[in-house]
């Protein structure tokens, strides 16, 4: 950050908060308390009329306000994303004062920026936290890359990552503000990505049509020069992320619902209600997000919760380690899965 922007970006936090520290304000950006002695002087100079005190901080004189602050394309694409986000987490109060915040901030941003915002809403889409799409089949472990972008006929694919079976991964994705900036402007990009089925990098041209949310990570769904399909591209699997100057027109790709809804297995959501005994459920935890939970309900003989899966095999797979204390209420063929599974251990163990 420039020393303008770090400046500015110092009034705006006196702005939010009654006092702030010297050593707050240098671990905030990063820099030595001296120089933000030194900010804090050019805004004096500037007459900006701040006060302190010893051992306390810093803090902006009573009445003092700064006029009203226009929002960049960046800053409002962040907060469209949050909101995508939010969908899924929020109670649907809360989640419209968000929204009537976020139409206060399309109405200051420029004119000519709105269109560009407007265009990148349909851009995004995001899944419950956990929900799995399209279909990952955990038996197919080498994965054909020429089959369709994210579903072959053998319902894999190209970059599903075990990192995130049996409990939370906490996702490193990058290139989001990058993605975001390309989206915009409907840019290629040139990336050098690792595909899980060859665990080389191989560098492509891609033209990226949104971004879509689901299994922990984003992913970038693009149109690959290489393979002359489109392909879902995990962000932390991208190690590099280079912008090119040519262009591609908005209307030569599919948009990203046109891309979604032609992908087979995406309404083929079985719902799943399960019973974990009480010693159970204590460590299920946030295991159960991973394989689409919906809710639970708490009973005197353990605890009730239901799910929407689309590949009961993975699910049965995951339930198999807590042996008699889980009982399938509803979904059958989670519960044939279990007994084919189990039968299989005890003639792999017999014979040993």
């Amino acid at each position: 950050m420039n020393r303008f922007d770090r400046v500015t970006s110092i009034l705006l936090l006196l702005q939010t908060r009654s006092v702030v520290t010297a050593r707050f304000l240098s671990d905030h950006f990063n820099v030595s308390e001296r120089t933000i002695y030194r900010d804090i002087r050019t805004l004096e100079n500037a007459g900006v009329p701040i006060g302190a005190e010893a051992g306390v901080g810093y803090f902006l004189e009573r009445g003092y306000r700064l006029p009203p602050v226009c929002f960049t394309l960046d800053e409002a694409a962040s907060l469209l994303l949050g909101e995508k986000l939010l969908v899924s987490s929020l109670d649907a109060n809360s989640l419209q004062d968000f929204k009537q915040a976020l139409n206060k901030i399309r109405a200051v941003i420029n004119s000519s920026d709105k269109d560009y915002l407007s265009a990148f809403d349909a851009d995004i889409e995001v899944l419950p936290t956990g929900s799995h799409f399209p279909i990952d089949n955990i038996n197919q472990h080498d994965q054909n890359e020429s089959a369709p972008a994210v579903i072959n006929k053998n319902n894999s694919r190209e970059d599903y990552s075990p990192k995130t079976q049996g409990g939370v991964s906490h996702s490193g994705d990058r290139w989001l503000r990058e993605c975001r900036s390309a989206l915009l402007h409907r840019q290629v990009i040139e990336i050098d990505y690792i595909a899980l089925s060859s665990h080389r990098d191989t560098k492509r041209h891609i033209e990226p049509i949104g971004l879509f949310y689901y299994s922990w990570h984003w992913h970038l769904i693009a149109w690959c020069r290489l393979r002359e399909s489109y392909r879902d591209f995990r962000l932390d699997r991208i190690l590099s992320f280079s912008p090119q100057p040519e262009q591609f027109s908005r209307h030569s790709r599919l948009t990203l619902q046109q891309y979604l809804n032609e992908q087979p297995g995406r309404e083929e959501l079985q719902e799943v209600e399960l019973l974990f005994g009480p010693e159970a459920a204590r460590f299920v935890g946030e295991q159960r997000y991973m394989f689409g939970f919906i809710d639970e309900k708490r009973q005197q003989d353990g605890v009730k919760m239901r799910f929407l899966t689309p590949v009961p095999e993975y699910m049965a797979r995951w339930l198999l380690q807590y042996t008699d204390d889980v009982e399938v209420i509803s979904g059958d063929s989670i519960k044939k899965a279990l007994q084919r599974f189990s039968a299989q251990l005890s003639t792999h163990w017999s014979g040993k």
